[in-house]
Parts: C-alpha cells; structure tokens; sequence
C-alpha cells in the first residue's frame, strides 16, 4: 500500500509563510506540487512500477520504489519527465482557462516550478534526467561519485546567484541549501549502494 507522508522540513516553512503573509500563494504551490507528484505515479503505475512510498518535500516529492534496481532505464526517464510534464499541463490550463485575478497567477507558480524542478541538481527532476543518461555504460560508484560532484557544484552555483536577490529569494535558498544536504548524504552513502547492487546482482545470477 502506497504510503504518502510529509517532510518534517515543511512545517518550519509553512509557519515562516503564514508570518509573512505568503501562506496563500503557497497552499496554491503546495496543490501544484500534489499534481506533479500524481503524474508521476500515474505513469509509475501504468510502467509496472513497485510504488513504495512518497514524501512531499518543500520543492516536490520524492518517491520511493521497491525493487528499483529492475527498472529499465526507459521506465525510469518516463517516470522522471511525468512530473514536470502534468506541470506543463497545469501552466497551459492556468494560462488559457483559469482566472486570472489571484494575487500570484497559477500560471506564473507552474513556470517556478517547472524551472525550479528541471535544474540539474539531484533529486530535482531534471538532476534525475541528468544523472539517468549519465550511467550509461558506468557502474553506480563512478556514476554517483562524478554525477553528484557536478550536482553539487550545480546547487553551489544557483545558491551564489540567489544570493544576490536578497530577501526575495529567501525561500528559494532554503531550498537550494536543503538540496545541498541531501547531495552531501547521497555522496557519502554511494558505496553502500554500490555494495547493495553487488549483493542483488549475484543474488540474481544463477
């Protein structure tokens, strides 16, 4: 059974938005982050994919398999670019057939987020596009150690210019620095996955 959940990351941010008075702009954010997530479990599902759980993060969700490691490299890229395609959809809608008078378009919010969300950076959706076609032909280590090097170095990047546009990237720095974290955790636990993919593949070798 799918188990759905929210990142503890989310309550400090959501208290942060209603003492600023954003709290609005962001439950329109936090519905759009829903649907990018249901499109990618709808094409999880039709692909055959073992869903185990989803955690809704404060930039999207992260959605967890069981038995990943069977996945084509097909299945995976169908899955990954789900996402950000039901946001296109939702920017097309909001752009053509919604109203208009909300103090942030949902068109604009769809455009952030399917910005946001295509950057380079793992788990990001377009760091998991990246980091899909960079494994061709390379085992998890070299994959892992060099993709999420130049993640990171992505992440850095991004958090210098957000710099400069202070106090209004304020929520998008959070973001790039949670990022950040999550990079530096994959990077040190790349060799237990390695070693994980050693012990599945001689378990599946007759």
């Amino acid at each position: 059974m799918l188990k759905v959940k929210l990142h503890p990351t989310l309550l400090p941010i959501i208290v942060w938005l209603v003492l600023t008075g954003q709290f609005a702009n962001y439950a329109l954010l936090f519905l759009s982050l829903c649907i990018h997530e249901l499109g990618h479990l709808i094409v999880a599902y039709l692909v055959g994919a073992n869903i185990k759980s989803c955690v809704i993060m404060p930039y999207g969700g992260e959605i967890q398999f069981s038995k990943s490691w069977q996945m084509t490299k097909q299945q995976q890229l169908l899955i990954t670019m789900a996402g950000p395609f039901a946001t296109l959809l939702l920017f097309l809608l909001a752009l053509f057939f919604l109203p208009q008078n909300l103090s942030v378009p949902l068109q604009t919010i769809q455009l952030l987020l399917l910005l946001l969300n295509l950057l380079p950076i793992w788990p990001l959706d377009g760091g998991r596009i990246v980091e899909i076609l960079w494994s061709e032909k390379k085992s998890i280590i070299q994959t892992k150690t060099s993709f999420l090097a130049f993640s990171m170095s992505c992440c850095f990047l991004c958090l210098l210019m957000a710099l400069l546009y202070i106090p209004e990237s304020f929520f998008f720095i959070l973001i790039l620095i949670l990022l950040f974290i999550q990079n530096i955790q994959a990077f040190r636990y790349r060799r237990y996955e390695q070693a994980f993919e050693n012990i599945v593949l001689n378990r599946l070798t007759p």
